[in-house]
């Protein structure tokens, strides 16, 4: 809350309805007084912050400088500027605009708190902490001085000190989302996903359109289930073998050399299963309930295959025209070391695109009809595909008739979805 000049009644309902986000009434009343009174330096404040509100950037930077030209020692407008400038992104504007408030102000907490949150964006949490506990000197429960002391004890990794400031933190502000978003992500470190749950849940319920906590309590959810949980793991040693080889750590090496050429061979059903566990996690009935979607009447893995079964076929159909095509490149000569480069950029646009065709289905309404037809289909035309390319036999008419399968049935797919878009 803006704080202002001894209470009007005006005031009171302006700032109440700021502070409960409905700048276009605030705007109304504000320009109200000020046809009363044009030379009310706090009325141009407010007026500014309800244009913030809205996003009208350029008209509240010019109201705040209209308040600073009544009365440049009004602190208030320099730290609207600071949120308008810190909105447009423009970084020196922003800096520029706090040290004015600070300077006029320099023991007004919200400033304090501000300047940490821009530390901690500059990546400078030591500074940040300092600001933080300076702020809190003046006001012990202010609450996003203790935001901002959490943050950057967080990015310490202070762990110990961690804890007592969110339980202040939430014992002070019981109703603020912030302070339970951070007491979830801090049970989410220590893995304690149940708890983490409970957290975030509660943040949707004080603040139900929070993208941040329905993202905490979907992976919550996620990691409270054995397949989920196996796949973060695998995520994380794969990504300590990938990073650590690129810093040079000797034991990093080490598991890359052991595991290169299991890894190589277990390559795609490790894909199969990180694919199948993300959509199992995201059909997950908790899952589906954070997201305002009803229960499906079906069993959970029917849903599972009837949306994505269609998406699966399409994208084998796909895959089945590459080993005629590959094929065909040899027969015409070229080098089996030149096609490394081509196929490598052709394989990551392939992948893109069955990535891409699987976000859609998880969008799209559950199909009624069963997808097992489709499935068996597109599987045995996959299947065909790899053995008449590999076997001599069927030369050169194998390869071909796979690859005029294929195409003909993937022709025939997108014919039936342009005619269902129609």
């Amino acid at each position: 809350m803006l704080p202002h000049p001894p209470a009007t009644q005006w005031q009171d309902a302006v700032q109440n309805l700021l502070d409960i986000h409905r700048p276009e009434q605030a705007e109304q009343l504000v320009r109200q007084q000020l046809a009363r009174n044009p030379q009310e330096v706090f009325a141009h404040i407010l007026l500014s912050f309800a244009l913030y509100q809205q996003n009208r950037l350029d008209e509240a930077r010019e109201v705040a400088q209209q308040a600073l030209a009544l009365n440049p020692a009004a602190s208030e407008a320099f730290y609207v500027l600071f949120l308008v400038e810190n909105q447009a992104g423009q970084a020196p504007a922003q800096a520029k605009a706090l040290r004015a408030a600070l300077h006029l102000q320099p023991f007004n907490p919200k400033y304090l708190a501000a300047q940490a949150q821009l530390y901690l964006h500059q990546n400078q949490p030591a500074l940040a902490l300092a600001a933080a506990e300076q702020g809190l000197a003046y006001n012990p429960t202010h609450a996003d001085c203790l935001i901002a002391l959490a943050d950057a004890l967080h990015e310490l990794q202070r762990w110990p000190e961690l804890a007592p400031v969110l339980q202040q933190l939430v014992a002070a502000h019981p109703n603020l989302p912030k302070a339970h978003q951070l007491l979830g992500r801090e049970a989410m470190r220590q893995q304690q996903y149940a708890a983490a749950q409970v957290h975030y849940q509660e943040v949707l319920r004080l603040a139900p359109t929070d993208a941040t906590a329905l993202q905490g309590a979907s992976q919550a959810i996620r990691r409270q289930l054995r397949i989920g949980r196996a796949a973060v793991w695998l995520d994380n040693y794969l990504t300590f073998i990938s990073e650590g080889t690129k810093q040079g750590k000797l034991k990093a090496w080490g598991y890359f050399l052991l595991i290169l050429i299991p890894l190589s061979l277990l390559c795609i059903p490790i894909l199969l299963f990180m694919g199948f566990e993300a959509v199992y996690w995201r059909l997950h009935p908790q899952v589906r309930r954070l997201r305002n979607r009803p229960d499906a009447a079906m069993p959970y893995a029917q849903e599972t295959l009837y949306r994505y079964g269609p998406a699966a076929a399409l994208s084998m159909l796909v895959l089945a025209l590459l080993p005629g095509f590959i094929w065909g490149l040899l027969q015409l000569g070229f080098e089996e070391s030149s096609l490394g480069p081509g196929l490598t950029g052709g394989l990551t646009t392939v992948v893109m695109a069955i990535v891409g065709a699987f976000k859609h289905a998880s969008d799209q309404p559950v199909p009624e009809k069963s997808p097992l037809g489709w499935l068996g289909v597109a599987a045995a035309v996959f299947a065909g595909s790899i053995t008449v390319a590999c076997w001599p036999v069927t030369w050169p008419y194998g390869p071909l008739l796979s690859m005029l399968v294929a195409g003909g049935l993937l022709v025939y797919i997108f014919r039936r979805i342009a005619a269902f878009a129609a």
